[in-house]
């Protein structure tokens, strides 16, 4: 069979170079194309007397099937552009957990799936996985070729399901499990997206009263002698003075102090440092506890009951909290657990497990069944994050309401105080 030297680009758009046996230059292609990869070259190696290849004249890719630079670039602006969602892989695992549990083989659920599949970028993964799976592939081992669509957990559970030989189950709680989890993420940014909505539109408010109606007032509270105006007036126009003349430094800096921050949040240091500062925050900290702490239980609980043993379980719950302070703490508790400690005693150790959550999981080690006691928690913390997020909406919007009125009163009586006192003055 020929051999071929091919250099091609993925979907992530790496450039790669390997060689590989078909059948023709139109038969790789078609295997290249089913992995996500866009050959830009082909060449043929020929077998040279003593053993070793070389590199037959370089021709071009026959027309049918080849790939021209700017049909390339096209392909690789369609993935750029459309993301795989994580509500498509949520109906992407429900098919699956449908199918495998109608006895279906799993090659062939894998085909069914994928004709009901309308994202380009899924469809050309679940063709990899289906190709990956014909040739000899686990499941879990075609799913962890792809990280940013699956998970270390989604893998995980997938691994421990085709191992005690009840994938189809795992698929289903895999399906609910990223549901109820895109549920109350969906409910923390609504929850968070109406006082921020008010917090936007107050600035905005103050911004045009003090860029474009207090000026108007400058010029006749001048006549009336600067010195003789009311303090408060004085520095509202102070303020109103400097944000008219340097607004070009303000929006500037705001912006470059978004950047910066964004660019320190990347960083280690920065990234404990804001995730310390969300657990810090008088109102939303406790939002934000919580939501770690239902993503630690219900990750833990789910693979637990699953079949993975505790240390893998935790090395996999430490990627999925969202927050480092409590990633450090489950990373520092796996290592200790390896050298025969308790999952309890190192979350009561590190100081930012409630209670509630230590005693728990301490039942649980000592009845055997961790994952009920796991499972409790996180349904509780679940009610908690929800209750916490009412409270939040419902005096955080009147909060940001009272504090727009105050400072858009202090801006009208500052700018009437000096046409009362000039009133008074005319009437005297």
């Amino acid at each position: 069979m020929p051999r071929f030297r091919y250099e091609a680009v993925t979907n992530t758009g790496t450039s790669i170079t390997n060689t590989e046996e078909a059948d023709s230059r139109a038969d790789l292609v078609a295997k290249l194309k089913v992995r996500g990869y866009w050959p830009t070259m082909i060449e043929q190696s020929e077998v040279s007397p003593d053993g070793s290849e070389k590199t037959a004249p370089s021709s071009s890719i026959d027309s049918k099937t080849s790939i021209t630079v700017s049909t390339l670039g096209s392909q690789l602006a369609q993935l750029t552009v459309q993301k795989v969602k994580p509500a498509e892989v949520e109906f992407f695992t429900y098919q699956m957990a449908t199918l495998v549990n109608s006895h279906i083989p799993l090659v062939r659920s894998l085909d069914i799936t994928l004709s009901q599949i309308n994202n380009p970028q899924l469809q050309r993964i679940i063709e990899q996985i289906k190709y990956d799976v014909e040739h000899g592939s686990t499941l879990a081992d075609a799913l962890s070729q792809h990280p940013r669509q699956f998970s270390d957990l989604y893998v995980s559970m997938i691994r421990a399901g085709e191992a005690s030989g009840v994938l189809g189950e795992v698929m289903s709680r895999l399906a609910e499990f990223a549901e109820r989890q895109r549920n109350l993420t969906n409910e923390v940014i609504s929850a968070l997206f109406y006082p921020l909505i008010l917090m936007a539109m107050s600035v905005s408010a103050i911004a045009v009263l003090m860029v474009f109606v207090v000026p108007k007032f400058t010029a006749m509270f001048e006549t009336m002698g600067g010195n003789s105006l009311p303090g408060a007036t004085q520095v509202l126009i102070s303020i109103a003075d400097f944000t008219s003349s340097y607004w070009w430094a303000v929006l500037g800096g705001g912006i470059i102090s978004i950047l910066l921050g964004r660019q320190f949040a990347k960083t280690t240091d920065g990234e404990l440092f804001f995730d310390r500062l969300k657990l810090r925050l008088p109102i939303f900290g406790k939002v934000f506890s919580n939501f770690a702490i239902v993503r630690f239980t219900r990750t833990m609980a789910t693979l637990l009951e699953n079949g993975v043993v505790l240390v893998p379980a935790l090395n996999v719950a430490k990627d999925t909290v969202g927050n480092r302070i409590y990633s450090d703490a489950l990373t520092k508790a796996s290592e200790q657990i390896e050298g025969g400690s308790t999952l309890a005693y190192e979350l009561n150790g590190s100081g930012v497990f409630p209670d509630m959550v230590v005693h728990m999981i301490s039942i649980g080690e000592e009845s055997g069944s961790p994952e009920q006691m796991l499972g409790k928690l996180s349904d509780y913390y679940d009610v908690e994050v929800r209750k916490t997020l009412e409270r939040v909406t419902g005096s955080l919007g009147p909060l940001v309401i009272l504090v727009m009125g105050l400072v858009i009163g202090f801006i009208a009586v500052a700018m009437i105080l000096p046409i009362f006192e000039a009133s008074s003055m005319i009437g005297g």
